[in-house]
């Protein structure tokens, strides 16, 4: 017996809170109810994302469109025609249950909430349009709500009574109910032929009760008002049905309303997934699941009567809650205000979204294009194998044999999955740090992070640069020490907040950059200076303890289930993107559709699923040698591709295997290109900046992938597409892409070289093999001159294999510019990728795939001396500093070389005694 199965022994049904097309055409309902589903809601927004996400109605869009319906009209004729279907398919659960479930909910317009005689009109002409008795219509609890209905119970027709979050509302509701069928019984009609449902939205009201209380820094009440709430619903249930009047109408063959429990997703990466289905099991009871908590409960889920428990302890956790000075009335008013206006916005952008879509369809537009010549047809036959092997199913029920058979590191790695639907209840949290931020005075931000931490709030502020009255964000990702002094110089420290953004807590270079300038804010500011510093951070780690300890301004705890370099869309990139003025509502909005185009009922063979497509594509390329994977963009978008490359590298590079990103490599000739390599073009609309070079490539017989970009927020949906292509792509492969075994070899080799600093008061020597003209050459053997070194080492390279430019010097974007001439002319002379990486950053970006793939990288290390040092401080507060930025730099530099010899890699080292600038330009002129 599954835990669906047992919930239903112990008086519970399960419903599904999702809906679309081929998830019912393709058989997936019908499995699930063979598990023991026992009925299914729909929303506007659900709606809306499987229409705009999917090819599943294109057919009819264009047809409709063609046959000049109003949006409004294809709108109702695609719902339609899914509900009827979906009911069609809960009918003989209908049928078994005597009536009693196997419904399905379709909610009126929600732009009539507030006009009862349209909000009953409605009801009336979809409930007759659909002619199945069991469907039920969705009718908010508002006062204009309350007497609709009462009339549609009184006609007969199924409701489910939605958006309630009181007590009182609640009441309302069961009152609305219960004189409907006492009309209906006036009739001489038998009120066992209607049922009706009150939906109580659960994880909302924890979401913004917890927010309150963390910032009175109270821990202990977090987690259980919710509960609490609903717990006092089921109690005031009980209470009515079975009262004088419910008997009266029960013996007359009426049904109880019964308790529906919505929004059970947990918002809050502290709570288990499953929390709001464990503690609210009860008789009599329905709780509606997003697909995604269906599948964890369906694993983990424990099910035992929970609800009908602590009735005495949950009127004293709400008592509190108000002597707290929180005011639960007032809050769930707004929630149902905002309720009424998300579920009104959604359906405003719904239709918005048909009218595109069908303009999309009538253009001939496709979001997604692949002209991959002669792998054209082994491409769709790995399709083929994604489609039976059920991939895309397996990935999104959690199933890590998916990649390996073992479940470590891949089971507590997939909770990116659900961020576009998890995160959207964390919005307000966020937005209320912003606008705190800047009502204290913050005109600057600066993220202290590496890598998966750094590399999304980076792309953020290039992309979209910081709105009106917000924060003007830099991102510190470098242990140079001129780096380390550009922002101490540029930073006010009174007027700056810093992020301190690390998934370990334990990552060297973020705690060195913390220590370093919560001193310097300390000085400035006195003991406010933890005030100007929040942290985002996996619960338990290292840093959440330093947090409470420096008493920071907000402590963010991101879901551990999530990984560095999959975190885009969590906390790491959603603070930083709010505290600049993004939307974040589109943003996660944006990935919600691609989220939905990226289901396992869209089919990547039959459908339009992009995120298999692409990975299908990747990972198939990879394997036959096209591993180079060659990012180009509209400028507007450019940046895109500095996360994208640590997505690819850390996932795919390993156990001999890898995609290389080749991200910002200048456009060139068709004939500077190798056969191993796959162009990706992302293309903003209005921009043909690459148009022409594509053109050519694709001409020429390249493989070329191109997706179009309608605005800067569908990067929102990019982000989410590429994680799933990258995850598909590591199936293909056959590697587990949210691993890094190799990472940890250049940290290894750093920490020795530290800890004979430490001891020995110096960096390990190295000894040179050529100098010339200001510049030391360190290499596996003896060269006569520069040119011959640099030459001699260039010319190892064997057809498939690149050069990696690792620069250990100041990121500056005068140097990037030199370094950018550096690379491209080694490709156009030695036709092989390049890529550039400032150090050590790289080292949390690509270092992972430098170690771990099939070793045909060719090395170029380029270090310098520093002009100047920034000591790093032991503790906070404490001036002694047995480490300077400096010598950390060097040691990673060192450290990462040992690693890549150690690893069997070709490595040169380049030391530049005298200008940097006139360094690498020299090194520029000796190719040849």
């Amino acid at each position: 017996m599954n835990n669906i199965q047992k919930a239903m022994e112990l008086g519970q049904s399960i419903w599904l809170d999702y809906i679309r097309r081929s998830f019912i055409t393709s058989g997936e309902l019908e499995a699930l109810i063979g598990q023991g589903l026992m009925g299914m809601t729909s929303n506007p927004s659900i709606f809306e994302k499987a229409i705009t996400g999917s090819s599943d109605y294109d057919a009819d869009l264009a047809r409709l469109a063609g046959e000049g319906l109003t949006t409004g009209e294809i709108y109702d004729a695609i719902t339609l025609q899914d509900i009827g279907m979906a009911t069609d398919t809960f009918r003989p659960v209908y049928d078994a249950t005597d009536q009693a479930d196997g419904f399905v909910s379709l909610e009126v317009n929600p732009l009539l909430a507030a006009d009862t005689e349209s909000t009953i009109s409605e009801g009336v002409r979809l409930f007759n349009a659909l002619g199945r008795p069991n469907v039920m219509i969705k009718v908010p609890a508002t006062p204009e709500g309350f007497p609709a209905i009462r009339t549609l119970i009184g006609m007969g027709i199924n409701v489910n009574v939605t958006l309630i979050f009181s007590v009182g509302q609640y009441r309302k509701a069961a009152e609305a109910y219960l004189a409907g069928l006492e009309d209906l019984v006036s009739t001489g009609a038998k009120p066992v032929t209607v049922s009706s449902v009150a939906s109580l939205f659960v994880s909302r009201l924890d979401t913004v009760v917890d927010g309150m209380l963390e910032r009175m820094g109270l821990e202990n009440p977090q987690g259980w008002t919710a509960i609490a709430n609903a717990k006092m619903v089921y109690a005031e249930f009980l209470d009515i049905f079975s009262g004088p009047r419910w008997k009266k109408l029960a013996e007359a063959g009426g049904r109880a309303q019964r308790p529906l429990w919505a929004s059970t997703s947990t918002k809050n990466p502290r709570y288990p997934d499953t929390m709001y289905v464990d503690e609210l099991l009860g008789p009599r009871t329905v709780n509606t699941l997003p697909i995604a908590t269906l599948h964890a409960f369906l694993d983990h889920g424990e099910p035992a009567l929970t609800l009908a428990t602590d009735f005495k302890e949950a009127r004293e956790h709400l008592k509190h809650i108000r002597e707290l000075g929180i005011n639960l009335d007032t809050i769930m008013d707004t929630l149902l205000a905002k309720g009424i206006e998300s579920f009104s916005a959604s359906f405003r952008s719904i239709m918005a979204g048909i009218s595109s879509k069908a303009a999309q369809l009538a253009g001939g537009d496709k979001a997604l294009c692949m002209e991959l010549g002669q792998y054209t047809k082994a491409v769709d036959q790995t399709l083929e194998s994604i489609r039976d092997d059920r991939v895309l199913a397996r990935i999104w029920s959690h199933d890590h044999t998916v990649w390996k058979p073992e479940p470590s590191g891949i089971a507590e790695r997939l909770g990116w999955l659900n961020c576009p639907e998890n995160m959207t209840g964390a919005i307000p949290r966020i937005e209320q740090l912003a606008d705190q931020a800047g009502a204290a005075g913050y005109t600057h931000a600066l993220l202290l992070g590496m890598g998966g931490s750094s590399l999304a709030p980076f792309v953020f502020r290039r992309t979209f640069g910081v709105a009106t009255g917000h924060l003007d964000l830099a991102v510190l990702d470098s242990t140079d020490p001129s780096a380390v002094l550009e922002y101490t110089q540029r930073m006010d420290p009174a007027k700056t907040l810093f992020i301190v953004s690390t998934k370990s807590g334990t990552t060297t270079e973020t705690l060195s950059f913390f220590r370093y300038f919560y001193n310097i804010t300390a000085m400035a500011v006195g003991p406010a200076a933890g005030d100007h510093f929040i942290a985002i951070t996996d619960p338990g780690s290292a840093l959440e303890r330093l947090a409470w300890e420096h008493d920071f301004r907000h402590i963010f705890l991101n879901d551990p289930n999530i990984g560095g370099r999959y975190s885009v869309l969590s906390y790491f990139g959603l603070v930083p993107a709010a505290l600049i003025g993004m939307d974040v509502h589109t943003l996660l909005d944006q990935a919600s559709r691609v989220a939905e185009n990226c289901v396992s009922s869209n089919c990547p063979v039959a459908g339009d699923n992009a995120g298999g497509r692409l990975g299908a594509a990747m990972g198939h390329l990879a394997t036959a040698g096209v591993d180079k994977l060659t990012i180009v963009a509209s400028p507007a978008v450019m940046a895109f591709g500095a996360w994208l490359e640590q997505l690819l590298a850390e996932s795919t590079g390993k156990e001999g295997k890898g995609i290389l990103p080749v991200d910002a490599e200048r456009m060139g000739e068709v004939d500077v290109y190798g056969d191993d390599r796959l162009f990706v073009y992302l293309r903003l609309d209005g921009d043909d900046t690459h148009d022409a070079a594509i053109d050519r490539l694709s001409g020429a017989g390249h493989p070329v992938i191109r997706i179009n970009i309608k605005d800067l927020y569908d990067l929102g949906g990019e982000f989410f597409r590429w994680e799933m292509a990258t995850a598909v792509a590591g199936h293909i492969m056959g590697i587990n892409p949210f691993d890094q075994p190799n990472v940890e070899s250049a940290k290894i080799q750093a920490r020795v070289m530290l800890e004979e600093f430490k001891k020995e008061g110096k960096l390990p020597e190295l000894t040179p093999t050529l100098e010339e003209n200001g510049m030391v050459v360190y290499s596996s053997r003896k060269w006569t001159t520069l040119s011959e070194a640099l030459n001699g080492f260039l010319a190892l390279a064997q057809p498939g294999d690149y050069a990696a430019i690792q620069a250990y010097i100041a990121p500056t974007e005068g140097f990037a510019v030199l370094l950018d001439e550096f690379r491209t002319t080694i490709r156009d002379r030695w036709k092989i990728a390049t890529t550039v990486g400032f150090g050590p950053r790289f080292l949390h970006s690509t270092g992972q795939l430098h170690k771990g793939d099939r070793g045909n990288g060719l090395f170029i290390q380029i270090t310098s001396d520093d002009t100047t040092d920034v000591p790093i401080p032991d503790e906070t507060g404490s001036d002694v500093s047995t480490v300077s930025f400096g010598i950390l730099k060097a040691a990673q530099a060192l450290g990462d070389r040992r690693a890549l010899l150690d690893a069997g890699r070709r490595v040169i080292r380049f030391h530049l005694t005298g200008d940097v600038a006139d360094g690498i330009q020299t090194l520029t002129r000796e190719i040849n």
